[in-house]
């Protein structure tokens, strides 16, 4: 009799063990909240006389990260990209330089490693895709031999393509700030994959080959969402 209890005890915990497991290794977490920071952006390709400018940056995240090392997560980014220029062009006789600002609607999706399961602090590694789509572009500070020159200012909008397809990585420090927030500093660079400039003349010319290139510094705040599941591991 003792014995028939004894079993059944014991079958009973590994059932609720097995259990248990089953429910950590199901769990799912969700974040989302604010991130802000600046962009130190130019020109690859056939990019003479162009010189980074910094620009900012600011949207929102959402992030999913389960038990195990691997998660995914989602930007809606304001962009201020473009290029500092400081050179010839055409139709003017001298040295000109301006800035030409191209402001996207950046959407970088990527797919995250985390180096810990878990614990406060989570810094992880990631690489995805990035669209930008373009709102608006414009020259400012426009200058011919060091002298003011209005006549390059402007908006340029037809200069450049709606649409930029590009790729992303970088790393992450993750540190938790409070029950279910967590501070985020997030470094990454974006490289565009086609051609930002259309068929039409620009000041510097056409250029056979020209994508965006950007180095991204970012903070970020974020807060659980959406229901969590007990754990094994602390989160």
């Amino acid at each position: 009799m003792f014995r028939s209890i004894s079993l059944r005890s014991t079958s009973l915990s590994v059932l609720l063990v097995l259990a248990c497991l089953s429910t950590s290794l199901a769990q799912q977490r969700f974040s989302a909240g604010p991130r802000v920071g600046l962009n130190l952006s130019n020109y690859w390709g056939n990019s003479d006389y162009m010189h980074i400018k910094p620009g900012f940056t600011a949207g929102a995240f959402l992030m999913y990260s389960s038990l195990n090392h691997f998660g995914i997560s989602a930007d809606v980014l304001y962009s201020q990209l473009g290029t500092k220029y400081d050179g010839p062009i055409q139709g003017f006789n001298g040295n000109s330089t301006f800035r030409q600002r191209v402001n996207y609607l950046e959407i970088p999706v990527v797919a995250r490693y985390f180096l810990t399961l878990s614990g406060n602090f989570r810094p992880n590694i990631f690489i995805g895709p990035s669209l930008g789509i373009k709102l608006n572009a414009k020259r400012v500070g426009g200058k011919l031999n060091g002298n003011d020159e209005p006549r390059l200012n402007g908006d340029n909008n037809n200069d450049f393509n709606d649409l930029d397809l590009g790729a992303t990585g970088g790393f992450q420090l993750n540190w938790r700030a409070g029950n279910r927030q967590r501070f985020l500093i997030d470094a990454r660079y974006t490289l565009g994959l086609t051609d930002v400039q259309t068929n039409l003349p620009n000041l510097w010319g056409r250029r056979n080959s020209l994508q965006n290139s950007a180095i991204t510094l970012t903070l970020g705040y974020g807060f659980g969402v959406g229901r969590e599941y007990p754990s094994r591991y602390k989160r």
